[in-house]
């Protein structure tokens, strides 16, 4: 039977020790120019967060939320749109991007979840593989990136999960992925 083919992004897991990951977040300002969804890969441009291309030099995290900016300056944002409240992701087109900020999971010690863009079945554990960069899904407000053929060793396969209906040998396969580089930054 063929595997779903329900592209989610990047989920976060557990910890590279195994620990399940415990809720920790960042955030940090968003760059102009592009929408922004949950489960996208970010990277760092000036100081703010971009969504992250196939062959970044470092990767920041994973898109877990966005806030605006409250009134009152708050440098953290309001986890939500006091504008719209059913704004499920960010919407360059509909936002000034200086009003805005992008909660994120970093990337270091992370291991993440993310689905297959094409049959990684002759890939073993410790294989790299790239992301796939593709735009997101405006009704859900989810990522549509995935993983796909190394060129630039992205990530590395460090689990094959269990899963009903997660057939390895078929295209759409959820991996467990770890990136191979990563940004530190404290926004």
């Amino acid at each position: 039977m063929a595997n779903p083919d329900k592209p989610r992004g990047f989920t976060p897991v557990k910890h590279t020790s195994g620990a399940p990951w415990n809720g920790q977040t960042r955030s940090v300002g968003v760059t102009d120019g592009t929408d922004m969804f949950v489960g996208d890969l970010l990277s760092l441009t000036t100081g703010l967060a971009a969504v992250a291309a196939t062959n970044d030099a470092t990767l920041l995290g994973v898109a877990v939320g966005f806030g605006k900016l409250d009134d009152m300056s708050n440098s953290q944002g309001a986890a939500f749109n006091p504008d719209n409240l059913s704004t499920v992701y960010y919407d360059d087109s509909a936002s000034t991007h200086t009003d805005w900020v992008v909660y994120y999971v970093p990337i270091q010690d992370m291991i993440f979840e993310a689905q297959t863009a094409v049959d990684l079945s002759a890939s073993v554990i410790g294989a790299n593989v790239d992301v796939l960069a593709t735009a997101g899904n405006t009704a859900t407000g989810r990522s549509n990136q995935e993983v796909t053929t190394s060129t630039n060793a992205d990530f590395l396969i460090v689990e094959r999960p269990v899963y009903p209906n997660n057939d390895s040998s078929l295209i759409n396969e959820r991996l467990f992925v770890q990136a191979t580089r990563a940004e530190t930054v404290f926004g």
